[in-house]
């Protein structure tokens, strides 16, 4: 089997920031890159180079040898239980060998605690709960904000440009916060070619504490679905799986944990209001760099702007986080599509919507347009369920 092969990791410096540099046999370097005021938070390890690689080694059915020194605990898990929930997440992923210059004891962990911090809901909940309270435990208390540009924002020029524009904002909040922002740039996305952003979101994010492992003990992951909805699935989502994975990437050094896994997203929406801080937030999926605010039309808007509808509190987030009549404009098909769809986000409206006796005010088009979204549903979910990879996983999972 064809080998990947990396250097060492080294440390260069380009103007203001500095990089952790690998070279790759094959293709081109990887790197990550921090403010040089940010430089001591880099570590001397290579396990983010472990993290980064394993996939795309996987999807090529190559094995990876790592230059540098790596951690025991990170380089079993790497060739033993990672690689097989992996698998199981995406069946297409081989079986590797990873292998590594030396291997180390763990080093001991640092006391910096961080979370990544993009404006969404799922980072201010976890902010709602590891940072802002009086009575969280001083080893679990966030001490740094995290931004990466691992994928998330698109490719080349152009995700540069919108990773530039959406970070502005966030470092005014994290300012506020009085916690420092620590802007983390890479070439990573490079390396993951034939696997998207959604499928390896977690295995992305998931390198960045290794790298500033010098200062960073921890990670605050937080988590994109409630632990009711975790299970293993034909979707790819990485994130659905969460509560197991992220242990497989910790170490004794660098712990990676799942935060709020016990909320829903309807949850965590509450927990935004009356807090003064929920001016910076950002749901939007709309790429224009220019967007200054929620554009209220797309999925993300509309599901929170909807959670706060129910809750009687729509209106303190407008107009200076919402606007009011792209809303209204897609309001109705919207609820149409909730109230069709088996998805976990609108399972927990309808939920919370029991809950508190909220009823659904759909006009008569919108009833209509619920039953051709319920029915094309149904067909789709009868297609699926026939398909041999589905019948395998659920053969697995009974066994």
């Amino acid at each position: 089997m064809d080998v990947i092969e990396t250097s060492p990791p080294r440390i260069e410096r380009d103007d203001e920031r500095v990089r952790a540099v690998a070279d790759v046999s094959g293709r081109p370097a990887l790197w990550f890159s921090v403010e040089e005021r940010f430089a001591d938070l880099i570590a001397d390890r290579a396990d983010h180079v472990v993290i980064g690689l394993l996939m795309p080694a996987m999807k090529e059915g190559r094995d990876l040898h790592v230059g540098g020194v790596v951690t025991d605990a990170l380089l079993h898990s790497a060739n033993g239980d990672l690689q097989r929930l992996l698998r199981l997440i995406h069946p297409d992923l081989h079986e590797i060998q990873v292998t590594a210059d030396a291997i180390a004891a763990p080093s001991r962990p640092a006391a910096g605690v961080a979370t990544g911090f993009s404006g969404g809901v799922d980072s201010f909940a976890t902010l709602a709960e590891y940072l802002w309270p009086d009575d969280v435990p001083d080893s679990l208390r966030v001490t740094h904000l995290l931004n990466n540009n691992v994928g998330a924002h698109g490719h080349g020029r152009d995700g540069d440009a919108l990773w530039q524009a959406r970070r502005a904002p966030l470092a005014r909040a994290a300012a506020e916060f009085g916690v420092p922002f620590v802007t983390v740039d890479s070439n990573l996305d490079e390396h993951y070619p034939r696997i998207g952003f959604i499928q390896s979101v977690t295995m992305r994010n998931a390198t960045v504490p290794h790298l500033l492992g010098a200062g960073i003990g921890r990670l605050h992951l937080a988590s994109a679905i409630s632990f009711t909805a975790v299970h293993i699935d034909s979707s790819g989502e990485i994130a659905r799986f969460d509560p197991f994975l992220v242990p497989l990437v910790s170490t004794p050094a660098v712990t990676v944990s799942s935060a709020n896994s016990g909320l829903t997203r309807v949850q965590k929406t509450l927990s935004l209001i009356g807090r003064p801080e929920s001016r910076y937030l950002d749901v939007c999926t709309d790429g224009d760099p220019q967007r200054t605010r929620n554009c209220s039309a797309c999925p993300k808007c509309m599901r929170a702007m909807l959670t706060l509808e129910m809750a009687g509190h729509l209106q303190e987030f407008c107009p200076q986080t919402f606007s009011l009549e792209p809303y209204v404009k897609g309001r109705d098909a919207f609820i149409a599509s909730v109230l069709s769809s088996d998805g976990p986000y609108p399972r927990e409206l309808r939920e919370y919507a029991k809950e508190i006796g909220w009823h659904w005010r759909v006009p008569d088009r919108g009833r209509s347009l619920a039953s051709r979204f319920r029915a094309a549903a149904s067909r789709v979910a009868h297609r699926v369920a026939a398909l041999p990879l589905v019948r395998s996983l659920r053969g697995a999972l009974r066994r």
